[in-house]
């Protein structure tokens, strides 16, 4: 099976600004694409993300993301007999609000599938929900290793739904490029270790560890930071280690604040972090010159396919900034509208009872997407594993270069 993304970006400039109430008559849509037959009705991508709160900034990005996808589809008429609409729920960084947002979705028969959510903790409440009624859900930016592989994922991987797929590359891909990264371009072999004791955080701040070690450096403390908690212990606690860095598993709302801390304290080594972290809030929110993060695939900017995306998103008029996950998420809402025209053909109509169809349309997908190509395999995973290093300069994050 065999997909085609790239194509989604060449739609006309003016394709980015129909929306679905273009008609040109009773079971028709008027576009770019030529009038189109929506005699069948509207089929719905779902998406959960933090779209208010601290994290807001990325959560409208996919929102936007996503938009744009369903709105060039509808442009070409990419479902025949169908409109597309995105229904999007505000998960606010809760796994329990992300849960009730997912039910809500599943319950809607419409629904071919979901994307989402951001962060790992509220996939983990979300995947049991999804997998229950079916519905493929692929996350753009949950990240943690344990969402496809289990507790045992080094061992004995074990894939926890079949639902479940991702297009961003995880934390074991992650974490020993920063460690790796850190130790031989940047000699610094003595780390202390800060994790917000958040899924996400949790993990990827593991794997860094793991991999220091294995580059011969040593973890100068391993130091729990829950988000609002004492950050004074914290810095003092770094401070006592002495370290020649520190590596940061959590998200920028947080990650800003300890790296200043940090400074007004006299421990001036760089913070690194991973992509949770590489996010114009963080400088904001204190990030200092210096400091390094990672994030996953090539930038976005170096694509051919993807510097078209970012010139739709622009011309979309979106008020919002695309954020590090929209072109994830661009691409997996490409994905599903994909699998959902492979599914029914030129003839079929949707029903929930297609679900399972969809699940494997998805599974079966191979394609290039404006973040490079896309497969997934027999846990759900993206096959790609880029990791591109980040440092702030002059205020704000630049590309290093590849991880490797």
């Amino acid at each position: 099976m065999r997909g085609h993304l790239r194509g989604t970006v060449a739609v006309l400039a003016t394709a980015v600004a129909l929306l679905a109430a273009g008609c040109g008559g009773a079971g028709r849509l008027s576009g770019t694409g030529g009038d189109c037959d929506t005699s069948r009705g509207t089929l719905v991508v779902g998406l959960v993300a933090p779209l208010s709160g601290e994290l807001s900034s990325v959560g409208l990005g996919m929102k936007n993301s996503a938009d744009l996808a369903v709105t060039q589809a509808n442009a070409r008429c990419a479902v025949p007999g169908y409109h597309l609409a995105v229904q999007s729920q505000d998960d606010r960084a809760d796994p329990a609000t992300g849960a009730a947002a997912a039910a809500t979705l599943a319950r809607d028969p419409s629904i071919v599938g979901v994307l989402g959510p951001f962060n790992s903790s509220v996939a983990q409440a979300v995947q049991p929900v999804l997998g229950e009624a079916g519905v493929v859900q692929i996350s753009p930016g949950s990240t943690a290793t344990t969402l496809t592989r289990g507790a045992n994922a080094v061992t004995a991987p074990l894939r926890q739904y079949q639902t479940f797929f991702r297009t961003v590359a995880t934390d074991a891909v992650q974490g020993p490029a920063a460690a790796t990264y850190l130790t031989r371009a940047e000699d610094k072999r003595r780390v202390a270790v800060v994790s917000d004791g958040k899924t996400y955080g949790e993990g990827i701040a593991e794997e860094f560890a793991k991999q220091l070690v294995t580059e011969g450096g040593e973890v100068a403390a391993r130091i729990s930071a829950p988000p609002g908690g004492d950050r004074a212990r914290v810095v003092a606690a770094v401070a006592a280690a002495s370290p020649d860095a520190v590596f940061y598993g959590g998200e920028y709302p947080e990650g800003g604040p300890l790296s200043a801390a940090l400074a007004a304290a006299g421990v001036r080594v760089p913070v690194m972090g991973g992509d949770g972290v590489v996010n114009p809030g963080y400088v904001t929110a204190g990030g200092r010159e210096g400091d390094l993060g990672t994030s996953v695939g090539p930038p976005p900017e170096t694509l051919p396919a993807a510097r078209e995306f970012v010139d739709a998103y622009r011309q979309a008029g979106y008020p919002e900034a695309i954020g590090s996950y929209g072109a994830f998420t661009f691409d997996a809402a490409n994905v599903l509208i994909d699998s959902a025209v492979r599914t029914l053909g030129e003839d079929r109509d949707w029903s929930a009872a297609l679900r399972p169809e969809m699940v494997r349309a998805v599974q079966g997908f191979h394609g290039d997407g404006i973040t490079g190509p896309l497969s997934f395999d027999r846990f759900g995973d993206v096959s790609t594993d880029a990791v591109t290093i980040y440092r702030v300069q002059g205020g704000q994050w630049s590309v290093v270069g590849p991880a490797d």
